[in-house]
C-alpha cells in the first residue's frame, strides 16, 4: 500500500481527464500536488521520460514511480487506497463501476475529443463536429436509459466523477441534462460535494 501521508504529484490539464483523478484523490483524502505543465514542457525529452507521448495525466507516486494513462492511474489508486468510491471485490456494483468507466473513457471521451480537437481527424471540421455531437448525445441517451442510481452502482463513486468531468466539456450541458433526469441527478450530486468545489478552484488557481 502506498503511504497516503506522503504526497503524490499529478500532472494534468485544467478541466480535462486529470480532473477526474483530482476528484478521486480529493474525495478519498489522498494528499497530492497538481501541476499543469505547458505544451512546451509536455513535449520536452525530460517529460517524455515519464510519459512517452508527452501526454497527461501522469501520476508520480510517493516512491517515485510514474504512471501514465488515466484508467491505469485510477485503477492504481483504487487498489492501493481504501475509498468508498467503488464497491468491494466480488460485489456486482464494482463491475458496474468499471463498465461505465470504460464506456466513458472510450465512447464519450472519443466524441468529446473529435469535437474539440477535430483538426486531428481529417475531413472537414464541420462534418467531424456534427458527428461528434450526435455521438455524444447517443452516449447520454445510453447512460440515461441504463442508469437508475449512480454509474458506480448504488452510491456515488469514481465513475460518476468521471462523467461529471466529461459532461462539463459540453457547452450545452444544462439543456442536455434537463432532458435526462437520471444524469441530471448524478451531475448535481457530484457538483454539490465540497471536494469537487475545491478541485474546480484548482483548475484556475494553479495556472
Amino acid at each position: 500500500m502506498e503511504n497516503s501521508a506522503t504526497s503524490y504529484k499529478l500532472y494534468g490539464i485544467p478541466y480535462l481527464g486529470s480532473m477526474a483523478i483530482e476528484l478521486l484523490m480529493e474525495e478519498a483524502g489522498i494528499k497530492y500536488d497538481i501541476v499543469f505543465p505547458t505544451p512546451e514542457e509536455r513535449n520536452s525529452e525530460e517529460f517524455k521520460k515519464i510519459s512517452p507521448r508527452g501526454l497527461v495525466p501522469v501520476l508520480i507516486t510517493p516512491s517515485g514511480h510514474s504512471i501514465f494513462e488515466g484508467p491505469a492511474i485510477i485503477n492504481f489508486l483504487l487498489e492501493t487506497h481504501d475509498t468508498n468510491l467503488i464497491a468491494p471485490i466480488g460485489n456486482p456494483d464494482r463491475a458496474t463501476c468499471f463498465q461505465w468507466l470504460s464506456f466513458l473513457s472510450t465512447a464519450l471521451l472519443n466524441a468529446n475529443n473529435r469535437f474539440f480537437f477535430s483538426d486531428r481527424y481529417g475531413s472537414t471540421e464541420i462534418v467531424i463536429k456534427e458527428k461528434a455531437v450526435s455521438d455524444r448525445k447517443d452516449c447520454y441517451d445510453i447512460l440515461e436509459k441504463h442508469v437508475t442510481a449512480f454509474l458506480s452502482g448504488k452510491t456515488c463513486g469514481i465513475a460518476d466523477f468521471y462523467f461529471y468531468v466529461l459532461m462539463n466539456w459540453d457547452d450545452n450541458k444544462a439543456d442536455e441534462l434537463a432532458k435526462r433526469p437520471n444524469l441530471e441527478k448524478i451531475f448535481n450530486q457530484v457538483n454539490q460535494k465540497s471536494s469537487v468545489q475545491k478541485v474546480l478552484k484548482n483548475q484556475t488557481s494553479k495556472l
